[in-house]
């Protein structure tokens, strides 16, 4: 408390007791009368200081909001952020707002407030309306190792660049994974999410394996997890759950036996949330789900594609103009064989994607030294960036959000 109210209070008291002594010292009668009368009289100073104190500051708030209304603040400069961050981020650092070239660029057709939940027709993903619909956007590298860019600022700049979606890409078993940290996992996965939401954005939370290629071989962690997240963000329209990412080492049939036992756990708190199924072979096989399809509502199954290193995306084809719901939940432009990043099979790719409408997350927002990221090595900034900050790799798929 303030010396100054603690001022007031103390005379308040003295007061009080004053009033007190004042009646056992005059005992009776007109001393009584007098006592109290002083009392009061100064009592009611006081108080008529403190009303004077109070509208005096009152004004001054008001005159300090009017001045800030009138006047054109100056916006506020640029923060560059180092890329070894704390890994455990706080709300308050992840609140950053971004303004850079990439903001002139769209026309963004908004997110869950536009467009609503999301379902699965014929085949189709459709926002609530019934209108067909496209997810475009970035996921993330793993939270573990890269958390920096779950921030609220790298969302919009995603956003601004024309991105309706963002995946946050969870590993499990990786030495930062949620098997060996359930705990600052789960965090980061809360902050992303509220991040994409604060953004309008749609998010996909996945469950990465990888090394361990059998999703069944953490069910009951995974069961833990989606019932975490499921339960805190029941019936959220802003939300798709990936089942799984890349199973490898493994058939089918395990992975939809995974799928018909994690699916209820979400489906109890969300039961038309948008669920993605990774599929054999690093999620490249869709031949399988053709032929035997899970039994599971607004269900999607992944395709994943690297532009440089698969010869071709035929297995896609062929599922698209079977009408097997898919979403390319990752994809990316690896090398070709000269060493440079394949550009024109990655612009091959996405030709592909929009003319047939299809939902994509590409991979990865991160500086990490590696052919598949956006943004450059000696990129520093979380947000905000300009096309000198993206790699030829990101400056391509920034433009394919538009």
């Amino acid at each position: 408390m303030k010396k100054k109210y603690t001022h007031y209070l103390r005379r308040f008291f003295a007061l009080a007791l004053g009033l007190v002594i004042a009646g056992l010292s005059a005992g009776c009668g007109s001393g009584l009368a007098d006592a109290v009368k002083d009392t009061v009289s100064e009592a009611v100073e006081v108080i008529s200081e403190l009303k004077k104190e109070s509208d005096e500051k009152a004004l001054s708030s008001e005159e300090k909001e009017a001045a800030k209304t009138a006047e054109p603040t100056e916006a506020p400069k640029e923060e560059t952020k180092p890329v070894d961050k704390p890994a455990m981020l706080t709300p308050e650092e992840n609140t950053e707002s971004s303004a850079s070239l990439l903001a002139a660029a769209p026309v963004w057709e908004g997110g869950p407030s536009t467009h609503g939940r999301l379902s699965v027709e014929h085949g189709v993903l459709k926002d609530e309306k019934g209108i067909e619909f496209q997810l475009r956007g970035m996921s993330t590298h793993g939270i573990g190792w890269f958390p920096s860019y779950i921030n609220a600022g790298a969302m919009e700049s995603i956003r601004n660049a024309g991105g309706n979606v963002f995946r946050v890409a969870m590993y499990t078993q990786a030495d930062s994974g949620y098997l060996y940290d359930p705990e600052r996992n789960m965090r980061l996965v809360r902050i992303a999410i509220e991040n994409a939401r604060a953004m309008d954005m749609y998010v996909i939370v996945d469950w990465h394996i990888l090394d361990d290629g059998d999703p069944t071989a953490h069910l009951s962690e995974a069961i833990t997890f989606f019932d975490a997240v499921a339960s805190r963000y029941r019936d959220d329209p802003a939300i798709l759950y990936e089942l799984c990412n890349e199973p490898n080492n493994v058939d089918w049939k395990p992975i939809k036996r995974y799928a018909e036992a994690v699916s209820p756990v979400i489906r109890q708190y969300s039961p038309g949330a948008v669920l993605i199924l990774g599929t054999p072979d690093y999620s490249s096989r869709l031949s399988a789900p053709m032929n035997e399809p899970a039994a599971i509502e607004n269900l999607m199954y992944s395709f994943h594609f690297y532009a440089g290193e698969h010869p071709n995306f035929d297995a896609l084809r062929s599922a698209v103009d079977a009408g097997l719901p898919v979403m390319v939940s990752e994809w990316g432009i690896g090398r070709t064989g000269s060493g440079g990043p394949a550009l024109d099979e990655g612009k091959a790719f996405l030709d592909y994607l929009h003319e047939k409408n299809l939902s994509w997350c590409a991979w990865s927002l991160c500086n990490k030294d590696e052919v598949y990221s956006v943004l450059r090595p000696d990129c520093d900034k979380l947000a905000r960036w300009t096309e000198d900050d993206l790699t030829d790799v990101g400056k391509l798929i920034f433009s394919a959000m538009k």
